[in-house]
């Protein structure tokens, strides 16, 4: 059979969940029971799990939009990313997580060729979008908080509008491969059944592969934005205003420290989130490690969740860490009507960010 570096559950098919092949391959009683309670536990635990992030990915996601969009006080070019992201993440939960519980309950995929080539393009493509739309989101508060006098000329509505067109274009472009390298296959040809059907990625060289993904998927993005945050540090400990700000300008000032704060949170979070995922998918295709055991399937299916829980995550993080966006979602919530900035809080209010 072909190389194959099957889809984020990176669990070798051919020895996990084809037992039965190998109990007369160095595979003893005891490890031949224990595979099959933890078979068994993976088929109820995680799709209740994979459901539950599925579910308050959407709704909170949704709440982020709705609450972004009526709150009249949240305005500005950051208004139009985190929406971009919140939207990323609605159709990652809703395509990619929503179907990672099928393998754990059936071990095949039902869905045919075609879908699998579909759903492992768009895949790809809501993850690019998510992570570069948070590169987009630090280069925009780097642009703020450090080149103010020029952020006024370059975060406008219409630089927002391209770029998130360039960055959906990009995306939808760039992932078109993966049409073509995802496909059904047969894991054991020997027997010509529907339950052996998997869906996979083939690449000529699965560790080529594996590392390119790793560095454009997490290691290049998260440098882009340590550089820029990095940057912005350095402006912080130096107590030094950046180029241009007025020093009379506090509140304005403060307000964009918080929002850059609540970025860097955002990040931070994605960054933790995904690592152990990307880790150890990368350990797996250049290992090329064949004997697949209960302890590293559990490590597999934790770093998995928690990856999975970042779409959960981010409307949190905005609830709780800026007043202004959390009473938006209480009053959509109570059916209040948005109280109106007065005119002496109008300025602290309505910032260049827009998330206080």
């Amino acid at each position: 059979m072909e190389s194959t570096a099957l889809i984020y559950e990176d669990i070798d098919y051919f020895y996990f969940w084809n037992i039965s092949e190998n109990i007369t391959n160095n595979m003893d009683m005891e490890e031949y029971s224990e595979i099959l309670n933890f078979i068994k536990l993976t088929r109820l635990i995680i799709p209740v799990l994979f459901g539950l992030i599925t579910i308050f990915g959407l709704l909170g996601n949704i709440l982020t939009i709705v609450g972004i969009q009526r709150h009249k006080t949240i305005i500005g070019i950051t208004k139009y990313l985190i929406t971009n992201l919140a939207i990323t993440d609605i159709l990652y939960v809703a395509i990619g997580v929503s179907f990672k519980a099928i393998y754990p309950v059936l071990h095949f995929w039902p869905f045919g060729d075609i879908w699998c080539r579909i759903h492992t393009y768009l895949e790809y493509v809501c993850y690019f979008a998510k992570i570069y739309t948070l590169v987009l989101i630090s280069l925009d508060r780097y642009i703020d908080f450090v080149h103010p006098i020029r952020a006024v000329q370059l975060r406008t509505k219409q630089n927002g509008y391209i770029a998130h067109i360039a960055l959906w274009s990009l995306v939808i472009l760039g992932n078109t491969p993966f049409i073509f390298f995802a496909k059904e296959v047969n894991i054991n040809p020997e027997y010509i059944e529907e339950q052996q059907m998997v869906c996979v990625i083939h690449f000529k060289d699965d560790t080529v592969a594996a590392i390119c993904l790793f560095i454009f998927t997490f290691m290049l993005p998260i440098i882009l934005m340590c550089v820029l945050y990095g940057h912005m540090l350095k402006v912080f400990l130096t107590g030094k205003s950046p180029a241009g700000q007025n020093n009379g300008d506090h509140s304005r000032l403060h307000a964009n420290k918080r929002v850059t704060k609540m970025v860097l949170l955002v990040v931070t979070v994605f960054a933790v989130c995904w690592m152990p995922h990307q880790v150890i998918m990368l350990y797996a295709h250049v290992s090329k490690e064949k004997h697949v055991t209960v302890t590293f399937a559990s490590i597999v299916y934790a770093a998995n969740c928690l990856a999975y829980m970042n779409s959960c995550i981010n409307p949190i993080l905005y609830t709780f860490y800026t007043h202004t966006f959390r009473n938006g979602i209480q009053n959509m919530i109570c059916c209040r009507k948005t109280r109106r900035p007065t005119a002496g809080s109008q300025s602290s209010l309505i910032t260049t960010s827009g998330m206080l």
